[in-house]
């Protein structure tokens, strides 16, 4: 592992044990003061109990966000590194108090989302499929997207452009758009969003979608509304014109990957983009087990 890779995971590991101090010290104090009151199974003890759990669910949430950021590249682990931290850290502080006890693990095969990429600078064509190669749908019905980053290298043509649409799923009209055009003699690009410039320069053009930023050639990074906050959930992200223009991408996200017919087996893979955790609880009358869909809290 390298140094960059072990640094991350000191972090990730810090992160995990200050989301414990302020959130599972106050519950835990909380739950020694009144445990002795009820008895198992009693109205009083099933309401701490979801008090517990969903506790524990927005610390899961928190932790992915801060240990997915935006980088795409080994979430699986640091999330798994993170939750053996939080549980670790969380367990030290029950002790004294004999309180709950908790395992959190991931569990890939029941989370949701798929990751597509073109990691080669060529046209932004269809991968595979049938039907229009330069006018496809990425995605249909989206519910979350966790990545999306795209970089366009060259303008083949001038007058040529790249859109990129994104549209409620109910809706038939593009509630949002991303143009790029530019000048390929003087490999100059610019961007707009919903018809408004948000970057203009020479060289290569990095936006990334999600978060809202666009920068050119090194620039300083420039702001814009992200689709995600101006489109309803479950939308349909689409390119047009992919021959217009080269470049890369990385799209993760919960949705429909099959309908849009624009992929074989080989052009998508698993990506947690909503987390799966194993839960299991261990109180000193008893242990359960729940396996939980994170809500990924960005905020």
């Amino acid at each position: 592992m390298v140094a960059n890779e072990r640094g991350q995971l000191l972090l990730v590991g810090g992160i995990a044990v200050a989301i414990v101090v302020f959130s599972t010290i106050l519950f835990a104090h909380s739950l020694a003061v009144t445990d002795g009151i009820t008895t198992t199974g009693s109205a009083e003890t099933i309401e701490r109990s979801a008090d517990r759990e969903a506790s524990v669910e927005r610390d899961l949430g928190r932790l992915a966000a801060e240990t997915r950021g935006d980088d795409i590249d080994g979430f699986e682990e640091r999330y798994e590194y993170a939750l053996r931290n939080y549980t670790k850290t969380h367990n030290r502080v029950v002790a004294s108090s004999g309180g709950t006890y908790l395992n959190a693990t991931l569990n890939e095969s029941a989370s949701l989302g798929t990751e597509v990429n073109q990691t080669n600078s060529k046209q932004f064509k269809r991968p595979h499929g049938t039907g229009s190669k330069t006018d496809w749908d990425i995605a249909q019905d989206v519910r979350r997207v966790a990545v999306f980053r795209a970089t366009v290298t060259n303008i083949n043509g001038k007058g040529n452009r790249l859109n990129i649409t994104v549209n409620s799923s109910k809706s038939k009209s593009v509630d949002w758009y991303l143009n790029v055009t530019g000048d390929p003699s003087g490999n100059r690009r610019n961007a707009t969003v919903n018809g408004n410039l948000i970057c203009d320069g020479k060289g290569e053009l990095h936006i990334n979608l999600v978060e809202g930023t666009c920068e050119i050639g090194g620039s300083t990074k420039t702001s814009f509304t992200s689709f995600s906050d101006t489109v309803d959930s479950r939308y349909n992200v689409s390119i047009n014109h992919g021959s217009h223009a080269s470049g890369t991408y990385v799209f993760a996200a919960d949705g429909d990957f099959t309908s849009p017919d624009s992929y074989n087996s080989a052009d998508t893979s698993p990506y947690p983009v909503v987390p799966a955790v194993d839960t299991t609880y261990h109180t000193p009358s008893a242990s359960y087990n729940r396996t939980v869909l994170v809500e990924v809290d960005d905020g």
